[in-house]
């Protein structure tokens, strides 16, 4: 029984980690089970901070995402050595920067209780200036090699996201011109297009497993734009619906804080890596 489990351990959640094999099944749904874990927890932490969870908030928060985006490429082009390179590996990375993130935050919301301004500010300040550092260094490390990929992932998910805002402005869906609402499909998107840009042109393989089955099943990571939008749009819907009390919309803003991050850190990372030819 020891032995049987050790083994389902180390199979399912170390070596995905230690070898860097990405996810499967098992590990899967259960980052997932505890991402919806983390919400709820986050949730009731950031109210015991007294953080509104507004549009302000969400803006403060992006830059980290790209922290730890530009973290993982750094792993990817090996500039650190194990066992430091395992925390910059999924899921420890999130891990990593969320605590990063709860440690600047707490910061920033106690001296701004003693100075009397806005935490937000120094929070997101923060980010932006540790995200310029980790892109800096990237570009210092490593070369340019396909810098088109930027173009192309980002006109790609610009044109799908201008299409849907306008069809959605032409026939009044109201929840589809929402920003945050839009945020969340452009950041997706972005990863749907990263995909598709690594996959089918420049021979990537994906790590996820509905991605792996899609491109399985399908030949192309082109799939990845439907899905998206078929999972999305619902759940959109139904948080824009359902969601409308005071309490359950800082909790709606937290949802959509989430699927932001779950589609923009991705795409961050697969556009990086793809530019440096990493």
């Amino acid at each position: 029984m020891t032995d049987a489990l050790r083994h389902f351990i180390e199979t399912y959640y170390i070596h995905p980690i230690t070898y860097d094999t990405g996810y499967n099944p098992v590990n899967t749904v259960t980052w997932a089970l505890v991402l919806v874990l983390c919400v709820f927890l986050t949730l009731k932490l950031l109210k015991k901070l007294d953080v509104k969870i507004d549009h302000r908030f969400i803006a403060a928060v992006s830059p980290y995402i790209i922290v730890g985006a530009s973290l993982r490429v750094m792993e990817d082009a090996e500039l650190f050595a194990p066992p430091l390179s395992y925390l910059l590996i999924t899921p420890l990375i999130s891990f990593l920067i969320f605590f990063c993130c709860l440690a600047i935050l707490i910061l920033s919301v106690r001296l701004s209780r003693i100075r009397n301004y806005d935490y937000t500010r120094v929070f997101g300040l923060t980010g932006v200036l540790w995200s310029i550092a980790n892109l800096t260094i990237l570009l210092v490390k490593e070369t340019v090699i396909l810098p088109w990929v930027l173009f192309a992932v980002v006109g790609i998910a610009g044109v799908l996201v201008s299409v849907i805002y306008a069809i959605a402005a032409k026939f009044g869906i109201h929840f589809l011109l929402d920003k945050l609402n839009v945020a969340v499909l452009a950041a997706h998107l972005l990863d749907a297009s990263s995909s598709y840009i690594g996959i089918d042109m420049l021979g990537y393989s994906g790590k996820h497993v509905i991605e792996g089955f899609i491109v399985k099943y399908t030949g192309t990571a082109a799939g990845m734009f439907p899905l998206k939008l078929g999972v999305l749009v619902p759940i959109l819907y139904v948080l824009d619906t359902q969601f409308t009390g005071d309490e359950e919309i800082e909790l709606k803003n937290l949802v959509l804080l989430t699927l932001i991050v779950i589609g923009l850190a991705p795409a961050v990372r697969n556009t990086l890596r793809m530019f440096l030819g990493v």
